[in-house]
């Protein structure tokens, strides 16, 4: 691997990294919170998604035209990293003002909701497939720790794919174990594109 692509690799693997932990403490602060109530905490992670997932699709995209042979793995990535600007943004430019809006607009309230999760899915399933691609290149052409990792990476990414998609049908209800799912691919999607730059140093 060229050395300019271990870095973005490294950078991309970091980043991957620090959305798994945005969204934990996203889940232990604000479970229940409401928006309003929340609007300070929930804003700010919301916005440091935005600039990692912006930072990972354009690293990605620069990733996928340097790259020999993970075209498809930096391509979900950079799919992903798109999806969730999107998602991160409706959060942020909608939420609060759909919410303060009152309660008999509660129904474009919940619109904007479902329109929000639909692009979380979404994105879980593309980093579902990051974590599968890079996970069968480990299992493939690594051994080792690496190779562990990359059977981890590909059957947490299997599992995210299905739950996710099946999410995209059943709604808001699948929240919490399509996004947990999707949590756990993204974690090892890091760590899979973390032990491919390693492997080829």
């Amino acid at each position: 691997m060229p050395q300019t692509t271990r870095s973005l690799a490294t950078f991309v693997s970091v980043a991957l990294l620090l959305t798994v932990f945005s969204q934990i403490i996203y889940t232990m602060t604000l479970s229940g919170v409401g928006i309003v109530e929340g609007w300070p905490l929930r804003s700010t992670i919301w916005t440091t998604e935005l600039v990692l997932f912006t930072s990972i699709a354009i690293a990605s995209l620069v990733g996928l035209v340097r790259s020999t042979d993970m075209q498809f793995g930096w391509s979900a990535l950079v799919i992903a990293g798109l999806i969730n600007m999107v998602q991160s943004g409706i959060g942020l430019s909608m939420f609060l003002p759909a919410t303060n809006a009152g309660e008999e607009f509660a129904p474009l309230m919940g619109t904007v909701l479902a329109g929000s999760f639909l692009f979380y899915y979404l994105a879980k399933v593309a980093l579902g497939l990051a974590a599968l691609f890079f996970g069968l290149s480990l299992f493939r052409k690594a051994t080792g720790i690496a190779r562990m990792v990359g059977i981890v990476s590909l059957i947490a990414g299997v599992i995210a794919i299905a739950l996710n998609i099946a999410a995209l049908r059943l709604g808001l209800g699948a929240v919490p174990l399509a996004g947990m799912a999707g949590a756990v691919a993204t974690f090892f999607a890091g760590c899979a594109v973390w032990f491919s730059n390693r492997r080829e140093e």
